[in-house]
């Protein structure tokens, strides 16, 4: 795990040191050569220069042509040319067979970056970045480099490129979201692995049950690992006054599985809905397809074809982006079924809703929390199953051969659980839980803590330091693993 490695903290260290000393002036050029060292020394990959140098040279070829068939050209050739790679770096079996270890970490998240900086410039959103220097900053900035946020250059570069003066709350702020994050990588996700890992190892020993209880582990899991990944790196880049998107906001609070895509690696999502999803609803097919369907089947239906075609493509390519086997394929398709239904049945829903008020009601609201989540578990079958055929039959023994009553302690305790590991694992899972509620409750426990007082606030991050120090260290039971975003 490079953001855990001793290195990489010392390294982090020194560089906020002299960010606000000796290289005040310097920040941004200092932020680019820490990033690029970084990179090329945690990662062993220079695939990066390629990817800035290309995406520089095509924003400004694009700015500076008058040709419209031009400009459409390079845009085009540029989108083949990174695609194109990065499909055959993640996606082609011979390569993977035999250089999957040279594979870039990271190189989806920092190419979707550099791409969607390619196409706003093609758009006319903004003016491209003369200096290659400040621009290779933005692709390459460290903090986020590994697993995201997928960041945008009209926000970042405003930021990247005025000079930051310490500020006590942003580093207050940012450590706390540091301390979270780690919180939530060592204390669940790491340590409710081993659970997850064994059934899908041995689905065929476990019923069906165990198996869902599996994979909703997994979602939390995955949950944990991904946020608690994020946390870390806002929080480093908010103490250097740098603000990175949010990319989750209390997912399994969602009333919807589009609700959740809203709430679930949102960076990802709102790339894919600005480039994706509008540039094929806007495209001349599905006008021409939206066009007939309205004259055939009414304009409520006609319109909701194309977006449902738009739709399904969009989740389609989410799935494709998780991996390259047809599990992923099915994960898309799940996604893209469910959210086109849903859009169907929306009117009668809502109908419904209304004649038995239900729209306010707690009850129906925690109703539809479960169904979500239910449904988001189902899709987790093909997104964490080795193979397609390997998901189909793990939900296959979980719907023929369900019952509560498979679900026991000793299950947990051949796998290496103790009691008290277990009462740690929930009571972590708890505390992730109650944060996140305040939170959804508009209760901000930022400012919460902030009104407790400086000794209560320095007793209650030493003791939590403490605990993580002793939970790794010296608590049976806990194995680090790897970031699971880190080979995206």
């Amino acid at each position: 795990m490079i953001l855990f490695k001793a290195s990489f903290i010392i390294f982090a260290i020194v560089i906020i040191f002299l960010y606000y000393t000796f290289l005040k002036k310097y920040q941004w050029q200092l932020l680019l050569a820490a990033s690029l060292f970084f990179y090329i020394k945690f990662t062993g990959s220079y695939f990066i220069l390629f990817s800035i140098i290309n995406t520089f040279l095509f924003g400004i070829a694009i700015y500076n042509t008058d040709n419209k068939a031009l400009k459409k050209f390079f845009n085009v050739l540029c989108l083949s040319i990174n695609f194109g790679l990065l499909f055959l770096i993640k996606y082609n079996k011979f390569f993977i067979d035999n250089f999957g270890s040279l594979i870039p970490l990271g190189i989806s998240f920092y190419m979707f970056q550099s791409i969607s900086y390619v196409i706003d410039v093609y758009r006319g959103s903004y003016k491209p970045e003369k200096n290659i220097f400040k621009f290779a900053l933005f692709v390459s900035y460290f903090p986020q480099i590994i697993q995201g946020p997928i960041g945008r250059y009209n926000k970042l570069a405003p930021q990247f490129f005025k000079e930051h003066k310490y500020d006590s709350e942003n580093f207050r702020y940012g450590f706390e979201t540091i301390c979270f994050g780690v919180f939530k990588k060592l204390f669940i996700a790491d340590r409710i692995a081993n659970f997850v890992n064994t059934v899908f190892s041995n689905y065929n020993q476990y019923n069906g049950a165990v198996i869902f209880l599996a994979l909703f582990a997994y979602s939390i899991q995955i949950y944990a690992d991904f946020s608690g990944g994020i946390d870390i790196i806002r929080g480093i880049s908010q103490i250097l006054g740098i603000r990175l998107d949010v990319n989750f906001r209390r997912p399994f609070f969602a009333n919807s599985l589009a609700d959740f895509w809203r709430r679930w690696h949102i960076t990802l999502s709102a790339w894919m809905k600005d480039y994706v999803f509008y540039s094929l609803n806007l495209s001349k097919p599905l006008a021409f397809i939206n066009k007939k369907s309205r004259k055939l089947l009414g304009n409520k239906t006609g319109k909701l074809i194309s977006v449902s075609i738009s739709t399904y493509i969009l989740y389609l390519m989410v799935g494709i982006w998780h991996g390259a086997g047809s599990n992923y394929v099915f994960y898309g398709l799940w996604n893209g079924t469910i959210i086109s239904l849903s859009l169907y049945f929306e009117s009668y829903f809502k109908k419904t809703r209304e004649k038995l008020h239900l729209d306010n009601n707690k009850y129906f609201t925690v109703f539809q929390i479960i169904r979500t989540n239910i449904l988001v578990t189902l899709g987790r079958y093909f997104s964490r199953a080795d193979s397609a055929s390997t998901a189909f039959a793990m939900l296959k023994r979980t719907f023929t051969n369900f019952s509560f009553s498979d679900v026991k302690l000793y299950t947990l305790f051949d796998m290496g659980y103790d009691l008290k590991g277990i009462i740690l694992l929930v009571s972590c899972i708890c505390v992730v839980f109650v944060v996140d509620l305040c939170f959804e409750k508009k209760i901000n426990l930022y400012k919460k803590f902030d009104s407790a007082g400086t000794l209560v606030q320095l007793s209650v991050i030493t003791i939590f330091i403490l605990l993580i120090v002793f939970g790794v260290v010296y608590f049976d039971g806990y194995v680090s693993t790897e970031f699971i975003y880190r080979q995206y």
